[in-house]
Order: structure tokens, then sequence, then C-alpha cells
């Protein structure tokens, strides 16, 4: 299987290497349950919980991403003091976005599984903006734990 087709909640199917999806627990579960039928035809994965916008930007970070160890601190319960410098430039202007994109983003990552952006985007939310509405944010979507 090389190629898979996700389809969003607003109804777009967008076709992506595997490779760039391993990434994902969720889609890697999807995956295994979906071929142990035996059949070898594309996948059709329903990511019904993510619109094609939100993907488009998941599924770029995960290519840039793709070959890329997770990051020891993206395990950890507390960030590392010097928490800037292990992060990358290219992420920093990937989430240079609105708020709400980035909370988007985070909630997509939540969904796919992706516990790396979805503490990168905390940490965007916890930069930009403030304390009560870093933990509305995250009161919306299940604990990283």
């Amino acid at each position: 299987m090389n190629h898979v087709r996700l389809e969003t909640r607003d109804g777009f199917l967008i076709r992506i290497d595997f490779e760039v999806l391993r990434r994902s627990k969720v889609v890697q579960d999807m995956c295994q349950n979906s071929s142990a039928d035996g059949t070898h035809q594309e996948l059709i994965l329903p990511l019904h919980g993510i619109d094609h916008e939100v993907l488009l930007k998941i599924l770029l970070w995960m290519e840039y991403h793709m070959a890329d160890e997770e990051p020891i601190w993206v395990q950890n319960k507390t960030e590392p003091v010097d928490i800037e410098r292990h992060i990358d430039d290219w992420d920093k202007e990937f989430l240079r976005e609105k708020l709400a994109t980035v909370r988007a983003i985070m909630k997509g990552a939540d969904y796919l599984n992706l516990p790396w952006l979805v503490k990168l985007c905390a940490r965007k939310l916890r930069i930009r903006g403030s304390a009560e509405l870093y933990l509305r944010t995250l009161g919306n979507i299940a604990p990283i734990d």
C-alpha cells in the first residue's frame, strides 16, 4: 500500500503517500484494521473529525518531519527551561498563524494523535494568548498523557 485517501469532515478526498502518515498512531491503526481483510485496493480512511484545510496544514507538517525523531521534550511532563532552542525555525514559521488556526491545528493534531504537534501548538497559544484562552482551549481536547 503506497497511497491512502483521506476523507475529511467537509467531504474532500486527499490522496497522500502512506509514509507521510506513519507519525499518526490513529492512521496506522486504521490502516492495519482496513488491510486485515486482505484487499489491496487503495484505502479511503474517514477522518470526519477534521476539515480539509486543517488536514492539509497538518500533512505539510507531517511531511516536513517525516524522517525526524520525535524530540525527547515531547514525552516530558514539563518543558525544558531552554525550550526555544529545541523548536526549529521551520516549526515556528509554520505556526505563525491566527490563534484560531493554531487552535484548529491543535485539535486536528490531537484527533490524529500527534503529541509533538499538539505540544507545539499549545506552546504557541501560551506565548500569544492569555492563560485563560490556553486553558479553555486545552479543556476542549483530550489530555496528552
